[in-house]
């Protein structure tokens, strides 16, 4: 059984890491080094679908464009929707 509190403070431990992250090089060698390249292109797949109706792309489309299904498109959508940071990141 996981210690008490053990995912809060692996999340502390996740997010702290990667605001010490300075140069793109590193992000990715984070990544790569800590996740799957399956895990990397899901995550992001799902930033680019986030992308996509953020810039006004319909669920058909980006079903279309990426062969994501409309039930994980939704899921990023209400995930998406009212996020402040990645509509100042993704609008001009």
């Amino acid at each position: 059984m996981p210690i008490k509190g053990i995912d809060a403070k692996a999340k502390t431990l996740f997010f702290e890491t990667i605001s010490k992250l300075k140069e793109q090089k590193h992000f990715e060698e984070f990544f790569y080094d800590l996740c799957s390249s399956s895990e990397v292109k899901d995550f992001s797949r799902r930033l680019m679908a986030a992308y996509l109706l953020i810039g006004g792309k319909t669920y058909l489309q980006i079903k279309d464009d990426m062969g994501m299904s409309e039930a994980t498109i939704n899921k990023i959508y209400f995930k998406t929707k009212g996020s402040p940071l990645l509509h100042r990141f993704f609008t001009k």
